[in-house]
């Protein structure tokens, strides 16, 4: 098999294994067997490990000692540190174009933005798709390769914490289109610190928003969200 084949192939058994797992077809928790995946697939074992270890980087399964590879059970503690480094990496773009954000992102930001507030309740899960749509097009701007691929690295990690840590659904619906409003408007007006300040804020009430729904209490998260970034 052509070196060119190989990667096709890796690539397809990367977004089906993927796909399984944000449909929930592989649950959280759920141990996967390389020889099933497979059979299934009808391809050797090869791709189907150099697959799960590139969804081990994405954050979707971990590899656990005398266990095996399994879907990750993502906690709070894990949605913290994906909206830790997304803030961080979203400032860090701003910042380098000063906050003067090209009108070619503004449009598309503007034509996301009104795709999410059309969303109806009976696919809620469209919201957080949006959501990444919207804060990529932030990074895109930066034009460096290695902070793209960073931020990209989390983007199914972001999906699964909206999935398996939010039961309000309808509440997150209201609060998303006006969080990310404010954001565009920040934009729009080209003061660096207010859209870092606005990027941050949407974080933080995200964080706050889970640690209300699951009845937490936890102010050392705050102080430490407030003094790494």
């Amino acid at each position: 098999m052509s070196e060119l084949l190989y990667k096709t192939l890796r690539e397809s058994v990367v977004n089906a294994i993927r796909a399984k797992i944000m449909n929930h077809q592989i649950r959280p928790g759920e141990r996967i067997v390389e020889l099933e995946l497979a059979q299934e697939f009808h391809t050797s074992r090869g791709p189907i490990r150099e697959a799960l270890r590139q969804l081990e980087i994405e954050g979707l399964v971990e590899y656990t000692r005398n266990v095996g590879c399994s879907v990750r059970n993502f906690s709070l503690m894990d949605s913290y540190e994906v909206y830790l480094l997304r803030t961080n990496y979203e400032t860090v773009s701003i910042r380098l174009l000063n906050g003067k954000v090209p009108e070619e992102t503004i449009q598309k930001m503007e034509i996301i933005l009104e795709e999410m507030k059309s969303i109806p309740a009976d696919e809620f899960d469209r919201v957080f798709e949006y959501d990444n749509q919207f804060h990529e097009q932030l990074v895109l701007m930066s034009r460096l390769p290695r902070l793209e691929k960073a931020w990209k690295e989390l983007y199914y990690s972001n999906l699964l914490a909206g999935y398996n840590l939010v039961t309000d659904k309808e509440e997150i619906l209201k609060r998303q289109y006006e969080n990310h409003r404010l954001i565009l408007e920040a934009c729009k007006e080209g003061d660096c610190e207010k859209i870092c300040r606005e990027v941050k804020k949407h974080y933080w009430r995200t964080i706050f928003f889970m640690l209300q729904d699951q009845k937490i209490e936890d102010t050392e998260l705050k102080h430490t969200w407030m003094m790494t970034i």
